[in-house]
Protein backbone atom coordinates (compact mmCIF):
# COMPACT_ATOMS: atom_id res chain seq x y z
CA UNK A 1 0.00 0.00 0.00
CA UNK A 2 2.06 3.36 -1.05
CA UNK A 3 2.17 5.90 1.87
CA UNK A 4 0.51 9.28 1.80
CA UNK A 5 3.84 10.82 0.85
CA UNK A 6 3.56 8.84 -2.26
CA UNK A 7 0.00 9.83 -3.20
CA UNK A 8 0.56 13.95 -2.68
CA UNK A 9 3.88 13.36 -4.71
CA UNK A 10 2.21 11.68 -7.31
CA UNK A 11 -1.13 14.02 -7.20
CA UNK A 12 1.38 16.70 -7.98
CA UNK A 13 2.74 15.89 -10.53
CA UNK A 14 0.03 16.27 -13.28
CA UNK A 15 -0.05 20.32 -11.64
CA UNK A 16 4.02 20.35 -12.39
CA UNK A 17 3.13 19.66 -16.16
CA UNK A 18 -0.19 22.06 -16.28
CA UNK A 19 2.30 24.46 -15.16
CA UNK A 20 5.14 23.92 -17.68
CA UNK A 21 2.40 24.18 -20.64
CA UNK A 22 0.44 26.70 -18.93
CA UNK A 23 3.27 29.01 -19.57
CA UNK A 24 4.35 28.56 -23.31
CA UNK A 25 0.53 29.07 -23.77
CA UNK A 26 -0.27 31.98 -22.04
CA UNK A 27 2.91 33.95 -23.74
CA UNK A 28 2.00 32.57 -27.39
CA UNK A 29 -1.68 34.29 -26.68
CA UNK A 30 0.17 36.98 -25.21
CA UNK A 31 2.46 37.52 -28.16
CA UNK A 32 -0.34 36.79 -30.65
CA UNK A 33 -2.70 39.66 -29.25
CA UNK A 34 0.90 42.06 -28.96
CA UNK A 35 1.14 41.37 -32.74
CA UNK A 36 -3.13 41.57 -33.78
CA UNK A 37 -3.33 45.00 -31.65
CA UNK A 38 -0.70 46.58 -34.35
CA UNK A 39 -2.13 44.90 -37.31
CA UNK A 40 -3.42 48.12 -39.19
CA UNK A 41 -6.79 48.59 -40.29
CA UNK A 42 -7.51 49.04 -43.82
CA UNK A 43 -11.10 50.51 -44.85
CA UNK A 44 -11.83 51.23 -48.19
CA UNK A 45 -14.73 53.75 -48.73
CA UNK A 46 -16.68 54.45 -51.59
CA UNK A 47 -16.71 53.02 -55.41
CA UNK A 48 -14.23 50.30 -56.39
CA UNK A 49 -13.13 50.67 -59.46
CA UNK A 50 -13.14 48.17 -62.34
CA UNK A 51 -10.16 49.37 -64.82
CA UNK A 52 -11.97 47.49 -67.45
CA UNK A 53 -15.38 49.44 -67.22
CA UNK A 54 -13.29 52.47 -67.92
CA UNK A 55 -12.21 51.05 -71.24
CA UNK A 56 -16.40 51.22 -72.65
CA UNK A 57 -16.28 54.75 -71.93
CA UNK A 58 -16.46 56.52 -75.15
CA UNK A 59 -16.51 60.23 -75.47
CA UNK A 60 -19.62 61.53 -77.18
CA UNK A 61 -21.15 57.79 -77.67
CA UNK A 62 -22.17 56.80 -73.74
CA UNK A 63 -24.85 58.31 -72.45
CA UNK A 64 -25.55 59.45 -68.99
CA UNK A 65 -28.20 56.58 -68.68
CA UNK A 66 -25.79 53.71 -69.26
CA UNK A 67 -23.06 55.11 -67.40
CA UNK A 68 -25.72 55.24 -64.84
CA UNK A 69 -26.54 51.55 -65.48
CA UNK A 70 -22.84 50.55 -65.77
CA UNK A 71 -21.22 52.36 -62.82
CA UNK A 72 -23.96 53.10 -60.12
CA UNK A 73 -25.22 55.96 -58.79
CA UNK A 74 -22.82 58.69 -58.25
CA UNK A 75 -20.85 59.65 -55.30
CA UNK A 76 -21.65 62.99 -56.14
CA UNK A 77 -23.25 65.36 -58.86
CA UNK A 78 -22.09 68.69 -60.00
CA UNK A 79 -24.00 71.23 -61.96
CA UNK A 80 -21.99 73.52 -63.24
CA UNK A 81 -20.97 74.20 -66.23
CA UNK A 82 -23.37 71.44 -67.52
CA UNK A 83 -23.85 68.04 -65.69
CA UNK A 84 -20.61 66.00 -64.09
CA UNK A 85 -20.83 62.92 -62.02
CA UNK A 86 -18.30 62.04 -59.47
CA UNK A 87 -16.96 58.31 -58.68
CA UNK A 88 -14.89 58.55 -55.76
CA UNK A 89 -13.11 56.15 -53.64
CA UNK A 90 -10.55 56.12 -50.87
CA UNK A 91 -8.11 53.72 -48.83
CA UNK A 92 -7.93 54.83 -45.12
CA UNK A 93 -5.25 52.98 -42.97
CA UNK A 94 -5.55 52.92 -39.64
CA UNK A 95 -2.73 52.34 -37.17
CA UNK A 96 -3.48 50.93 -33.57
CA UNK A 97 -3.11 54.25 -31.58
CA UNK A 98 -2.30 56.91 -34.69
CA UNK A 99 -5.12 58.84 -36.27
CA UNK A 100 -6.62 57.30 -39.62
CA UNK A 101 -4.42 57.97 -42.54
CA UNK A 102 -5.77 58.04 -45.93
CA UNK A 103 -3.17 56.22 -48.40
CA UNK A 104 -5.01 56.37 -51.90
CA UNK A 105 -7.96 58.07 -53.72
CA UNK A 106 -9.22 58.22 -57.27
CA UNK A 107 -11.96 60.48 -58.50
CA UNK A 108 -13.53 59.80 -61.99
CA UNK A 109 -15.11 62.69 -63.01
CA UNK A 110 -17.27 61.99 -66.09
CA UNK A 111 -18.36 65.69 -68.28
CA UNK A 112 -21.80 65.67 -69.72
CA UNK A 113 -22.32 67.64 -72.79
CA UNK A 114 -26.11 69.12 -73.72
CA UNK A 115 -27.41 65.69 -75.16
CA UNK A 116 -26.64 63.97 -71.94
CA UNK A 117 -23.38 62.54 -73.54
CA UNK A 118 -19.81 62.05 -71.77
CA UNK A 119 -17.91 65.16 -73.48
CA UNK A 120 -15.23 64.37 -71.05
CA UNK A 121 -13.87 61.90 -68.37
CA UNK A 122 -10.71 61.88 -66.32
CA UNK A 123 -9.56 60.08 -63.45
CA UNK A 124 -7.64 61.76 -60.64
CA UNK A 125 -5.50 60.89 -57.99
CA UNK A 126 -4.58 61.39 -54.06
CA UNK A 127 -0.90 63.37 -56.14
CA UNK A 128 -3.60 65.36 -57.79
CA UNK A 129 -5.90 67.28 -55.12
CA UNK A 130 -4.49 70.35 -53.28
CA UNK A 131 -4.26 70.35 -49.81
CA UNK A 132 -6.18 73.39 -48.28
CA UNK A 133 -4.79 73.75 -44.51
CA UNK A 134 -8.31 74.46 -41.89
CA UNK A 135 -7.58 77.52 -40.36
CA UNK A 136 -9.26 77.46 -36.74
CA UNK A 137 -9.87 81.31 -35.55
CA UNK A 138 -12.12 82.46 -32.39
CA UNK A 139 -13.91 85.06 -32.50
CA UNK A 140 -14.29 87.36 -29.07
CA UNK A 141 -17.44 88.36 -27.39
CA UNK A 142 -18.10 91.14 -26.17
CA UNK A 143 -18.15 91.59 -22.17
CA UNK A 144 -15.92 89.65 -20.02
CA UNK A 145 -15.83 86.25 -18.68
CA UNK A 146 -16.98 85.25 -15.31
CA UNK A 147 -15.33 83.30 -13.78
CA UNK A 148 -17.77 80.60 -11.61
CA UNK A 149 -17.36 82.69 -8.36
CA UNK A 150 -18.56 85.84 -10.11
CA UNK A 151 -21.28 83.76 -11.91
CA UNK A 152 -22.57 82.28 -8.56
CA UNK A 153 -22.32 85.51 -6.31
CA UNK A 154 -22.53 87.87 -9.13
CA UNK A 155 -26.64 89.03 -8.69
CA UNK A 156 -26.73 89.24 -4.63
CA UNK A 157 -26.95 92.75 -4.57
CA UNK A 158 -29.46 93.60 -7.08
CA UNK A 159 -32.36 91.63 -5.52
CA UNK A 160 -34.10 94.86 -4.37
CA UNK A 161 -32.89 96.61 -7.87
CA UNK A 162 -35.64 98.56 -9.34
CA UNK A 163 -33.94 97.50 -13.10
CA UNK A 164 -35.97 96.59 -15.60
CA UNK A 165 -37.22 92.68 -15.95
CA UNK A 166 -36.51 93.04 -11.77
CA UNK A 167 -39.87 91.50 -10.68
CA UNK A 168 -38.50 90.65 -6.44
Amino acid sequence: MPSIQQVKADSKMPQRARKSIRRPLLATAALTAALMACAPVIDNRGYIFDDRLLDSLQKGVTSKDTVRSTFGSPSTIASLNGETFFYVYSRVVTESYRAPEEVDRKVLAMFFDAQSRIRDFAVYGLEDGIIVPIVSRTTATQGQELTVLEQLFGNLGRLGDEAPGSDF
